[in-house]
């Protein structure tokens, strides 16, 4: 990485200079350079966003950083996209990236750092900073959504304590057990993640794959409800299960844009079918993939792991029994 002398004069206000990482013991940060079809390209801003050109970029003190931050002008409009994993994410917020005026912030690698370094005065002193630099946009954004990695949903409650609108993404259980039980990389992320997935959650103990799995969706049902109680956060929240978006794609992300202060152009319903983003991977482009392909797979996975999703699915049945949130049986199953 080259580093020049001092930070281009538009850096506070300007995201052609993402912040792509800090470490809170060296007191540094690395910033990229970056151009408008860097961020569309990206499904994670970390090291892959970097594979399909040479991106230049430097090294800042942590000085450099606070200055840039407190010079900086208010920021643009910032809002959340907070998911469970796994659950169409990706593909709501590329869909998102259609409304002029968008910029889709697909998880921030320094949003992760924050959320396992919670609790750690160093890494927690770095939260206005990486806020902060994430409002920044082009000359054409009117809005920044941010869609985290799902164990972000940690640092909800601070995130929205500044502002901002945010809905939480997620997909009943059975779906997400079939989901995650078909590929062992992603039960493994989850379970690597458990202690921070479960932090403050007094819940039962739980053994088998499907069970441990169960509980990680519940934590994150439950994380909800709890942000939602809060009488000055509520009013921002949005609850989306992703078979809406699948069942009415258009409908379900006009409604989500309302709730972030967006408006949808008037020809929405042709600007995402002629995307082709409902029939392609939404992290990756090259490989097909619709609601056919999509119901076919979880169909084979159910089948393949239905041993384990039942046990899922009753571990869930009794955790609810036991913490009162009988309203959330509903959300277990696909709807009818």
């Amino acid at each position: 990485m080259t580093a020049p002398s001092r930070l281009p004069g538009d850096f506070s206000r300007n995201a052609a200079y993402p912040l792509f990482a800090f470490d809170p013991v060296q007191a540094q940060a690395w910033v990229l350079h970056f151009e408008p079809g860097d961020y569309q390209r990206a499904s994670f801003l970390d090291r892959r966003a970097m594979q399909h050109r040479e991106v230049s970029g430097w090294v800042l003190s942590r000085a450099e950083v606070d200055a840039a931050v407190a010079d900086r002008p208010d920021g643009l409009p910032l809002h959340w996209l907070f998911h469970i994993g796994h659950c169409g994410s990706s593909l709501v917020s590329r869909l998102l990236d259609l409304i002029p005026g968008v910029l889709g912030l697909r998880e921030p690698l320094p949003l992760l750092t924050l959320a396992h370094g919670r609790g750690d005065p160093a890494t927690d002193s770095w939260r206005v900073p990486v806020v902060s630099l994430l409002a920044r946009g082009f000359a054409d954004t009117a809005a920044i959504v941010v869609k985290p990695t799902s164990v972000v949903t940690t640092l909800a409650p601070t995130l929205l304590a500044e502002g901002g609108r945010a809905c939480l993404l997620w997909v009943d259980l059975q779906t997400w057990l079939a989901t995650m039980l078909r590929d062992e990389q992603l039960k493994a992320g989850v379970f690597d993640t458990e202690p921070l997935r479960l932090q403050s959650l007094d819940l039962a103990s739980a053994t088998t794959d499907g069970e441990r799995l169960a509980r990680a969706w519940l934590a994150e049902q439950l994380r909800w409800q709890r942000l939602a109680g809060d009488p000055a956060i509520a009013p921002r929240l949005l609850d989306l299960d992703f078979a809406r978006v699948i069942a009415d794609p258009a409908g379900a992300t006009a409604r989500l844009a309302a709730h972030y202060g967006l408006a949808v152009p008037a020809d929405w319903v042709q600007r995402i079918a002629g995307s082709r983003l409902l029939s392609r991977y939404a992290k990756d482009d090259a490989v097909h993939f619709d609601a056919d392909a999509r119901r076919r797979e979880l169909a084979a996975a159910a089948t393949r792991h239905a041993d384990a999703i039942a046990e899922g699915l009753q571990w869930a049945e009794r955790a609810i029994a036991q913490t009162g949130t009988a309203d959330l049986l509903e959300r277990l199953r696909p709807r009818g």
